[in-house]
C-alpha cells in the first residue's frame, strides 16, 4: 500500500508536469499568434535569433549610410549651385576685362566698370565663404573658420587643405569637400619701401588673383595697364574652368551617391523580408499548432482529474 502511494504521488507529479508543459506552449503560442512575432528572444530559436541579430546589425549601418549619403547629396547640391554662381561671376568680370581691353572709354563708363566689378569681388567672396548645415564648404576640415577673409595682406584663406570625408559603407568612405584655396586661389597685397600698399601678382593665385589684378589694372582711368588686363583675362579662364571640372566632379559624385542610395534601399528591402521570415509568426501553423495543443491540454486535464480521483479504495 506503501508502494501504491508512491506511484500514485509520483504519476500525479508527472501529469503535473506534463499539463505545465502543455500550458507553456499553449500560452507561448498565443502570445505568438496575438502578436505576430515568433522568435521575441535567444530561447524562442537561437539560430534564427541569432541570424535575427545579425540582420538587425546591417539595417542599422545602412540606415547610418544611407543618412550620411543624404546629408552628403544635399551638401554636394549646395556646392554646386555654389560654383555655378560663382563661375557666373566670373564670366561677367571677364566680360568687363574684354569690354576695356577693346579701345578708350570715358572715366564715367570706366567708373561703372569698376563699381559693377567692386560688387562681383563682394559677391565671390560671399559665395567662397558659403555654409550649409552650419559648415563652410570650402575651409577644408576646418569648417567652423571663416575661410576667406579680407586684410593687409589681401584676401586670404584661413581654411586648410585637408579633405573631409563621409562614412558610406563597411570601410568606405567618400570624399565630399572641395579645398577653397585650390578653387579660388588668394589675392595677396606686400608694401613698398614707402609703406604703400602694392597688389602682387607674382603671389596670387586662382579667381581672386584674376579679380585683384584686373581690379588693379583699371583703377586708373589715365592709365589702364592693358597687360595686367591681359594677363587677368587669362586667370579667369583658367579659373573658369578649373570651377567648371569641379562642379562637374560634385555632379559625378552626386550620381554615384544616388546610386549607393538605390543599392541600398534594395538591400534594406531585401533584409526586411529576411527578418520577417525569421521573426514573423507563420499564422496558419501557428493558429493549427494551438488548436492541437489546446486538445492535448483538454485531453491532460480529463485524465489528471480521473487520476486524481483514484483513491486508498481502489487498492484495498
Amino acid at each position: 500500500m506503501s508502494i501504491s502511494r508512491v506511484s500514485t504521488y509520483q504519476l500525479n507529479k508527472a501529469f503535473s508536469n506534463q499539463l505545465s508543459n502543455t500550458q507553456s506552449k499553449f500560452n507561448k503560442l498565443a502570445e505568438q499568434i496575438g502578436t505576430g512575432v515568433r522568435v521575441s528572444s535567444m530561447s524562442d530559436d537561437p539560430v534564427a535569433a541569432g541570424s535575427i541579430i545579425k540582420v538587425n546589425k546591417q539595417m542599422t549601418d545602412i540606415e547610418t549610410y544611407l543618412s550620411n549619403i543624404e546629408s552628403a547629396d544635399i551638401e554636394l547640391s549646395q556646392v554646386d549651385s555654389t560654383l555655378k554662381s560663382i563661375n557666373d561671376q566670373l564670366e561677367k568680370a571677364h566680360d568687363i576685362a574684354m569690354q576695356v581691353s577693346n579701345g578708350t572709354m570715358g572715366a564715367d563708363e570706366l567708373q561703372a566698370y569698376q563699381n559693377e566689378l567692386d560688387a562681383i569681388i563682394d559677391n565671390v567672396k560671399k559665395l567662397t565663404n558659403t555654409q550649409y548645415n552650419d559648415k563652410y564648404l570650402f575651409a577644408g576640415t576646418r569648417t567652423t573658420t571663416i575661410p576667406y577673409t579680407e586684410n593687409d595682406e589681401g584676401l586670404i584663406y584661413k581654411g586648410n587643405n585637408e579633405n573631409r570625408s563621409v562614412l558610406i559603407g563597411d570601410n568606405k568612405t567618400k570624399t565630399i569637400n572641395y579645398i577653397g584655396k585650390e578653387l579660388f586661389g588668394e589675392a595677396v597685397y606686400t608694401t613698398d619701401e614707402e609703406g604703400n600698399r602694392i597688389f602682387d601678382a607674382s603671389q596670387s593665385s586662382g579667381a581672386f588673383g584674376a579679380l585683384y589684378q584686373l581690379k588693379e589694372a583699371i583703377k586708373n582711368p589715365e592709365n589702364i595697364d592693358e597687360t595686367a588686363v591681359k594677363s587677368a583675362m587669362g586667370g579667369l579662364d583658367t579659373s573658369i574652368d578649373t570651377i567648371t571640372g569641379a562642379k562637374t566632379r560634385a555632379g559625378a559624385i552626386g550620381e554615384s551617391l544616388e546610386d549607393m542610395k538605390t543599392a541600398y534601399a534594395n538591400d534594406s528591402l531585401r533584409l526586411t523580408e529576411l527578418r520577417s521570415n525569421l521573426q514573423d509568426t507563420d499564422l496558419p501553423s501557428a493558429i493549427s499548432n494551438w488548436y492541437s495543443v489546446y486538445q492535448a491540454m483538454q485531453a491532460s486535464y480529463s485524465m489528471m482529474s480521473q487520476t486524481m480521483n483514484v483513491s486508498l479504495l481502489n487498492f484495498i
